[in-house]
């Protein structure tokens, strides 16, 4: 059983703080901002369970705030913040919850994003450093993970992550770069493994200022897993699971025709490195044509086609910008890894999380379209996201389907300037299925391998104290529809939190 102490929550913060300000060789200027905010939560079904509804009172506290460092060389960021909760295991336990039998349960929840950087040499080497600290779902079709992890769902990870980049121009002909990334992925649930992952990526670009364009490209990744796991061949042989390596070389180009049309073509060869399932080759030429138009400084559209070994690779993005709104879209076929689905974030709307293959140590065929669209507006403000993703697991075969949908609508004024009033309505849908589309393990009733369903509205009311405090209240309203018991139930909370800004 691995653990997790609280003091593993600032493991990655000091080395991002700490690799971007020695060489700047002066004192940065700082801002800080702290602030703490106790609350009372009650539910109705503190086990999130079907049948085992009991409800109960939760104190919490939240201490949090941000730090953020300038100088000439290098500059810092830390923000965050970390919530304690009084529900206990034995609690948990006295109801017959499952989140009470799970021994890597903790009671506070990271949400804290750092990043920083330095300049080690002037025009020639920089240095890029990120921490990431929060949680999510060990078993995305059991669904109900919460920082108070009464089904014992919730997986809280570390992830950090340093880079230095070698970049030097040659005279007025190129640009020559050279990166390395490492990164690592710790997490506190006994279900999953903790991972790291080693990058090189080289390049030889031509300049901006030339219609024709051109970048000779070299990567190379390797993503190692902790656990000594095992891998099943399709005539049953039991062997141990290899770290995964993708490499790949290439010529990208491309010629602009004019301000708003731009041609490109991608040409290359990849040699991977990876168990699959029915020993398909990974290995191939790779190519890509396509197509970018920007009509006006605000808005930009690409799209293209392509062909890996895994098969046709179309692609689509758009990106349209005003004044107070942003809309965007996108969809693409890539190989990616679950660790990267689950911890890298998304930064639009936090309502969404990302979901991945479900233990998956292999590499991903991931096929996602998302679509976004954000307003910020003198009285309301406007978040809205979407999201499908195809998922297919290179070493098992298995397949999954994620859909997620999540509206906010915010209006900054309400009755009167004292109030504030928010709401948000998300749904989401989980299909987990085998090579063959059937469900997980040929067993439609298993609990780990259920399609599920779940809506979530909920409603804040804030008012304004004085300066430096404030008061919401919180209602939320949770149903979750499956195909196994285990992962259905109806939850009603409300929570009141006091917001104190130190």
């Amino acid at each position: 059983m691995r653990t997790c102490p609280a003091h593993q929550l600032f493991r990655s913060l000091p080395i991002v703080v700490g690799c971007a300000l020695p060489a700047s060789g002066f004192a940065a200027e700082f801002t800080t901002t702290a602030g703490v905010a106790p609350g009372l939560t009650y539910t109705d079904n503190v086990c999130l369970s079907k049948d085992n509804k009991q409800d109960a009172w939760v104190g919490t506290l939240t201490p949090g705030g941000s730090i953020e460092g300038k100088g000439r060389n290098a500059e810092f960021n830390v923000a965050g913040s970390v919530e304690f909760n009084t529900l206990t295991d034995s609690q948990l336990k006295d109801n017959d919850c499952a989140g009470g039998s799970f021994g890597s349960r903790e009671q506070f929840a990271p949400r804290i994003n750092a990043k920083g950087s330095a300049v080690l040499i002037e025009d020639w080497l920089k240095l890029g450093a990120s921490g990431r600290a929060n949680q999510n779902e060990v078993f995305s079709s059991a669904g109900g993970a919460d920082s108070f992890d009464g089904n014992g769902n919730t997986n809280t990870y570390y992830r950090y992550s340093l880079s230095p980049v070698l970049s030097r121009r040659l005279k007025d002909i190129a640009t020559y770069t050279l990166r390395y990334n490492y990164n690592e992925v710790i997490n506190t649930a006994d279900d999953l493994s903790n991972s790291s992952s080693d990058s090189w990526s080289t390049s030889l670009a031509s300049g901006n200022a030339s219609r024709i364009s051109w970048d000779l490209f070299g990567d190379y990744r390797k993503v190692s897993y902790d656990d000594d796991d095992v891998f099943v061949e399709e005539d049953g042989t039991v062997v141990p699971r290899e770290n995964a390596e993708l490499k790949s070389a290439g010529l990208q180009t491309g010629y602009r025709i004019d301000r708003r049309w731009q041609v490109t073509g991608t040409y290359g060869w990849e040699w991977n490195d990876f168990q699959t399932y029915n020993d398909e080759d990974t290995d191939g030429r790779t190519w890509d044509l396509g197509v970018n138009w920007t009509p006006t400084p605000r808005t930009t559209v690409s799209v293209g086609v392509g062909d890996r070994f895994f098969g046709k690779t179309p692609r689509l993005s758009i990106s349209q910008k005003h004044k107070r709104s942003t809309f965007t879209a996108s969809y693409k076929k890539s190989i990616t890894f679950g660790r990267d689905i689950l911890t890298e974030g998304n930064d639009f709307n936090q309502n969404i999380q990302n979901f991945g293959s479900e233990n998956s140590q292999g590499p991903i065929i991931d096929e996602r379209f998302t679509v976004g669209y954000a307003y910020d507006g003198r009285r309301a403000r406007i978040n809205f996201i979407g999201s499908h993703s195809d998922q297919t697991q290179e070493d098992t075969g298995q397949k999954s389907v994620y859909d997620d949908v999540a509206l906010t609508v915010s209006p900054l004024v309400f009755i009167s300037r004292l109030y504030s009033m928010s709401a948000t309505v998300s749904w989401r849908q989980d299909e987990p299925r085998s090579q063959f589309g059937q469900p997980q393990f040929g067993q439609p009733n298993s609990n780990f391998s259920n399609n599920s369903e779940a809506w979530i509205t909920s409603v804040t009311v804030g008012r304004t104290l004085n300066e430096r405090m404030s008061l919401s209240l919180n209602y939320r309203y949770t149903d979750q529809q499956s195909d196994n018991d285990f992962s259905e139930y109806q939850e009603n909370r409300i929570m009141a939190t006091l917001n104190i800004r130190l």
